[in-house]
């Protein structure tokens, strides 16, 4: 079949299929493809719904022209493989697609999803399934992925949450009883002191409530439920300033109120809710100053959290602002405010959103809703600031004509989540480059929240695995060192800083140590809701032999390719006498003996090694034939461990990492004492610039402090990182530390960008 037989239709994307050099790709010729395949491709093709085909072992790539939008800016993955198309989050689809490609279908809902599609990093959401294709023979041959962008929607959604959260806030600091009623009368939010009435439906839709809410015309008679606040509301009207009605609380005491209410619609195809405000006036003390107390007591709660209330008329474009609102747009408290100024002061890049809202909220067919923030520039002073701002516009007979709002300087909050992002940027890029692990793990739920990119060349495993299991990570210690490093874990609980050193096992069969520094994380309270730690490989197995004794050729090519594997360096020496002739010369590590050849007699190695003092430490294989006293003599001999045959794999390398261990204190004392020699060396400015750096100080604040330039710090910074022998600063910091250097006294201050003391 030719290529444009094969792809007849599919928009663009079958187009493109058609013209594609398929023969450059596994797959080759499109003539050669199996008949499942093209069946796949048709139902995709035709498809309206976005649609990904993975096919074959490479697990080329096909999608359609509804996929082309989620593809953003990326290069046409057309016949590309699928992990090198969505290489940024091939960590997370990689699994599913394993699956898939086992037979086994997965759907995820709302699964978050950072993509780099439009050249950055871009927080998204997707609902998709990944189905496996059978092929001609019955086993997968592709993966059917169908997909659905959420982003929108989950934002949304958020967004939503967050908008709702304001508005309980807000009516928590008000001082009347609030709240909001839905078409069917249910009242669906109210503040605690509208809750002190004991309502779960409006006076006007409960008859019993109707008998406890009491309302009378000026002639004296009961007023109809129907012409109630909240009925009027319902129907649409506003009614403000409200209605007086006697009301006989749960406890039986009766209290004049005022029941004010007005219409709201959240969306254009909701019914009408309504905004159920009641205030208490009693009537004997209903008098104008009454009045303007309860006004004082509002104006208090709005000044108290900063709000300016405004008004704006659709019709003459009039505003009325207080002092504090002109303030936020740079003008003294007489300065007159309209329209043009209001624009003026809004910051140009925002000025298109702000009037965009400013339409939606005057559109009668919307909510009239009106919720934003954006920058303004002060007129008078220039200062730049962030606005909060919220509102409601009121409509009759399909045309705006109120509309009432208030702003929030939230100036302060957009500076320190500014803050907040470039800490947590600071952070990030430490954590990315450190050859160190840092992890945080969350105590109320045992997962880990946070695992740097250095774990997964450390235990061998993908990160996202293990953040998903709160279990994994402990299973990975060494069965005798768990009760060290939980304990360790418990001490941080109590507010502890403490350090252990264990063994990790990864799943390739590979041991580790691991020096790890636990640490306490506290909330604002003060509460400890978190562990942090940094996990430093010390295993050093790059520098570390493993010297194999064995004579059976078949043996020691097995145990040292074993061994190789598993990240050792590997001498293989065919008899004890060679071995001993070497010993004096090797480099340090630990040597495995196999007796099972050489019997009893080949104990005197390790009794030569132990007599000539040769710091190599011995680890014996053999069969003691149910002689319980012969693991006694080997170690009587000097060995440091005896595996009788047959052994486990995960013991032999136990027992390895152990050994090599054992040498580790006498060199990691040897490392601090090169480190102490190497700081002493230094020029007091250098021992000045690395204590900022140990400090976490950048070159600007470094130099403030000692009275350098930035650039001068940075010159000295090179020759600290080069006396030291390090690249990085994580490794200064672990050479320094270990080498006990501590923050000299305070030198004194000289000029900026000098480099000579101050006279």
């Amino acid at each position: 079949m030719s290529t444009a037989e094969a792809f007849p239709d599919g928009g663009s994307m079958g187009e493109r299929m058609r013209t594609h050099d398929w023969a450059a790709t596994p797959l080759g010729p499109a003539e050669t493809w199996p008949q499942s395949l093209r069946t796949a491709l048709s139902i995709m093709l035709s498809s309206a719904f976005p649609t990904y085909l993975a096919w074959g072992p490479e697990l080329t790539s096909f999608y359609n022209d509804a996929y082309i939008p989620i593809m953003g800016d990326k290069p046409n993955g057309l016949g590309r493989p699928f992990p090198e198309v969505w290489s940024e989050v091939w960590d997370t689809i990689g699994p599913i697609t394993e699956r898939a490609m086992r037979g086994e279908a997965s759907y995820f809902d709302d699964l978050p999803l950072t993509l780099m599609r439009r050249g950055y990093p871009e927080q998204t959401w997707f609902s998709f399934s990944y189905s496996p294709i059978r092929d001609e023979t019955g086993g997968v041959g592709g993966v059917l992925c169908t997909i659905h962008e959420t982003t929108e929607r989950v934002q949304a959604e958020a967004a939503l949450r967050e908008s709702e959260n304001k508005l309980a806030a807000i009516l928590e600091q008000l001082p009347v009883g609030v709240g909001l009623v839905d078409p069917e009368g249910n009242i669906v939010l109210s503040n605690q002191i509208l809750q002190q009435y004991a309502l779960e439906k409006i006076p006007s839709r409960d008859p019993m409530q109707g008998e406890r809410w009491r309302s009378y015309t000026p002639d004296g008679q009961r007023l109809s439920r129907s012409d109630y606040p909240s009925a009027r509301a319902l129907r649409g009207e506003t009614v403000v300033p409200g209605v007086d009605f006697l009301v006989t609380l749960p406890d039986g005491q009766e209290i004049w109120t005022r029941v004010s209410a007005a219409p709201f619609r959240n969306t254009a195809q909701e019914g009408l809710g309504a905004v159920f405000v009641v205030q208490v006036v009693e009537r004997e003390k209903r008098t104008e100053q009454a009045l303007r107390e309860s006004e004082a007591r509002l104006q208090a709660a709005i000044d108290l959290v900063g709000l300016s209330a405004y008004t704006w008329n659709p019709v003459t474009g009039a505003l009325d602002w207080d002092a504090r609102l002109k303030a936020m747009w740079g003008l003294p408290p007489d300065a007159p405010v309209d329209e043009a100024v209001f624009l003026s002061g809004v910051h140009p890049e925002d000025r298109p959103r702000v009037e965009a809202v400013i339409a939606q909220c005057s559109d009668p067919a919307g909510p009239g809703l009106y919720a934003i923030e954006y920058r303004v520039i002060g007129i008078e002073d220039g200062v730049e600031r962030w606005v909060s701002t919220q509102g409601q516009t009121t409509f009759e007979d399909g045309h705006p004509v109120a509309f009432m709002g208030a702003a929030l300087d939230i100036t302060e909050r957009k500076q320190a989540e500014a803050s907040l992002r470039e800490s947590e940027e600071r952070f990030r890029q430490f954590a990315e480059h450190s050859s160190s692990t840092l992890w945080i793990l969350n105590f109320e739920t045992m997962n880990l929240e946070y695992l740097s990119p250095a774990f997964e060349s450390i235990w061998g495993e993908p990160r996202g695995e293990v953040l998903g299991d709160p279990s994994r990570w402990s299973r990975f210690l060494h069965p005798d060192d768990r009760e060290r490093a939980r304990g360790a874990l418990e001490r941080v609980r109590l507010g502890e800083i403490s350090t252990e050193e264990f063994r990790i096992i990864r799943q390739d069969g590979v041991v580790r140590w691991i020096r790890n520094t636990f640490f306490p994380i506290r909330d604002a309270q003060g509460q400890i809701r978190r562990a942090g730690g940094i996990a430093q490989d010390i295993t050093r197995q790059d520098g570390r032999f493993v010297y194999v004794v064995d004579g059976e050729e078949a043996t020691h090519q097995a145990l040292s390719r074993f061994l190789r594997d598993a990240g050792y360096r590997v001498r293989v020496f065919s008899s004890g006498k060679s071995f001993l002739e070497a010993a004096p010369a090797l480099a340090a590590g630990c040597v495995v003996l196999d007796i099972c050849r050489f019997g009893a007699g080949g104990l005197v190695i390790p009794r030569e090694l132990k007599a000539r003092r040769i710091g190599l430490p011995v680890i014996v294989l053999g069969d003691a034939k149910g002689d319980v006293t012969f693991g006694v003599q080997v170690m009587k001999a000097g060995a440091v461990d005896f595996l009788p045959v047959p052994y486990g794999s995960d013991q032999l390398l136990a027992a390895v990492a152990s050994a090599l261990a054992s040498t580790h204190e006498e060199d990691e004392q040897n490392e601090a004492e090169r480190g102490r020699r190497r700081i002493a060396e230094m020029s007091e400015r250098e021992r000045e610039v690395l204590a900022g750096l140990l400090a976490g100080k950048t070159n600007k604040e470094i130099g403030r402090d000692i009275g350098l330039s930035p650039r001068t710090v940075e010159t000295h910074r090179a020759h600290v990182m080069q006396r030291l022998g390090v690249q990085t600063l994580s490794q200064a910091v672990l050479v320094a530390t270990s080498a006990g250097f501590e923050s000299p006294s305070p030198g004194p201050k000289v000029p900026q960008g000098s480099d000579k003391p101050a006279t």
